[in-house]
């Protein structure tokens, strides 16, 4: 499952030249999940964080790890501009069925994390994410590697994930409008699979996705092979 790898390409051309942290991911320091959607108010609110999220996944190699392109929670006040991207690697699963099945179980995972004082707003049919981050969360010393921790492990716990990448960016000059791009091609690469693995026939001409069959590779060849196994 490569079909999102040139958008992996374009995420890392767009944080590789920018000052960024690595850090490792510790499965024994994770920040807290509370377990259910928490409701932070405005007084209780350190800042908070506007932008989008997304996920990418591939049965190519990923580093587990979290990157930090900018300031770290501990460092931000007021509002600014983000973004979130998990690289996520799962096993090379042949069956195109079980892969598309498993991206939909991945996707599943970000609305059902809940990281104490970080409350996470975002929609199932959008790449929009925000956040709102408590002053007892900061005080407690909440940091993006903690967090981004926390959410690998919720993704691990799906043996088919063997690693996951989390970029967190918060740069005041990164090119939020490119990634809002690179998220909504994302989408529309989803969208497409969700129409060649749920529908067995269609007109490709007429087809308002056929752009994205001509220009991902490999799309095009599994939607005339599932129509070829739908009689």
């Amino acid at each position: 499952m490569n079909f999102f790898d040139s958008l992996i390409c374009e995420v890392s051309a767009l944080t590789d030249a920018s000052q960024k942290i690595n850090y490792p991911y510790n499965k024994d320091s994770l920040w807290k999940d509370v377990g259910y959607s928490q409701v932070i108010l405005q007084r209780d609110t350190a800042f908070e964080l506007d932008g989008i999220g997304f996920n990418l996944v591939t049965s190519s190699e990923v580093e587990d790890g979290i990157v930090v392109v900018g300031d770290g929670l501990e460092n931000i006040s007021g509002k600014r501009n983000f973004a979130r991207v998990c690289l996520i690697q799962i096993e090379n699963e042949q069956d195109q069925q079980k892969a598309y099945n498993l991206i939909r179980k991945i996707e599943y995972v970000k609305y059902h994390h809940f990281p104490e004082g970080y409350m996470i707003r975002t929609s199932s049919r959008s790449h929009k994410e925000a956040v709102r981050v408590s002053k007892r969360a900061v005080k407690d010393g909440i940091s993006f590697q903690k967090v981004g921790s926390l959410l690998i492990s919720k993704y691990k716990e799906n043996p088919a994930v063997k690693a996951v990448r989390v970029i967190y960016i918060t740069a005041r000059d990164a090119d939020y409008r490119q990634l809002e791009a690179l998220a909504k091609k994302n989408n529309d690469i989803t969208e497409t699979l969700n129409h060649i693995m749920n529908t067995v026939k269609f007109d490709c001409d007429s087809c308002n996705l056929k752009p994205i069959c001509d220009e991902v590779e490999g799309m095009k060849e599994l939607h005339f092979r599932n129509a070829s196994m739908g009689g």
